[in-house]
């Protein structure tokens, strides 16, 4: 009877096994199809490694990637073969990411720019283009990236932007409105005043949207810092490599010293 009872125990064990087994594999085989991302924020919460959240503007189609480095202290992000270059907020300015538990840290990139934004940069666009939509209808035949371009220039700059920009568009807006390079820098500048007086509005946002609007144009110091931080890079490389070369003779050159030594010393042991 005691036998009959053990036979039943190891196929009731063998069966919870397989079903188990089974079970695992489900649900492994489910996670991977519908939570693809998984790894990636496994990956990063282990290792203390931020998320990236890449975003195509044009289609809004998001990418997770984790943000590893070729190097510790790297100003660059290496996404792998991924389009774009990715700068390191700690290098490129103050950026507050968003925070999950366990201490998920992401950041919002574009495929289109190096440098990361926040929310508050992604309601500030959002607040902009409707505010001015909503205030200066006269500035419909614009553009949002062209109405956050021109929003952007400095005063000093904006008469002759103004006048540029009506000279190379102005067939086109001319379909829309009669619209003189003299009255849109007024309304520019008027817009830029009453923007400077507007609070951000909070609420729902969407990343995708603020890239697809960001004027794709650099500043002189945005490529300058850009620059500096490739330069940076590299130089870290090389001299990296020179420290490894420096070692790399310098026992070599103990090595040979110590078969110099050790010749001369059979000739005086062997004469």
């Amino acid at each position: 009877m005691a036998m009959v009872v053990d036979e039943i125990f190891i196929l009731v064990g063998v069966v919870l096994g397989f079903g188990g087994w089974a079970g695992f594999i489900l649900l492994f085989t489910d996670l991977r199809k519908w939570v693809p991302e998984w790894s990636i924020f496994k990956y990063c919460r282990k290792n203390g490694v931020p998320v990236i959240s890449l975003v195509t503007p044009g289609s809004g189609e998001s990418t997770w990637l984790a943000g590893t480095k070729d190097e510790t202290g790297d100003p660059i992000f290496n996404t792998g073969n991924y389009f774009g270059i990715q700068v390191d907020p700690k290098f490129s300015g103050e950026i507050i990411p968003n925070r999950y538990s366990r201490g998920l840290v992401v950041y919002n990139f574009a495929t289109t720019l190096p440098f990361a934004i926040d929310t508050r940069h992604a309601l500030a666009i959002q607040t902009t283009i409707t505010t001015v939509r909503k205030k200066f209808p006269k500035l419909g035949f614009l553009t949002n990236d062209q109405l956050v371009s021109l929003l952007c220039t400095d005063r000093d700059d904006l008469g002759q932007y103004c006048k540029d920009f009506i000279e190379a568009y102005g067939p086109e807006i001319g379909r829309n409105m009669d619209m003189k390079s003299d009255e849109l820098t007024v309304l520019i500048t008027e817009a830029q005043d009453l923007l400077a007086n507007t609070a951000i509005k909070g609420g729902w946002t969407s990343f995708a949207y603020a890239f697809k609007n960001i004027s794709t144009s650099y500043l002189a110091q945005d490529l300058h810092q850009l620059q500096m931080l490739v330069e940076r890079k590299i130089r870290k490389q090389i001299g990296d490599k020179m420290s490894q070369y420096v070692f790399i003779t310098i026992a070599a050159f103990g090595a040979l010293l110590v078969m110099v030594g050790g010749a001369i010393a059979y000739t005086i042991i062997s004469g």
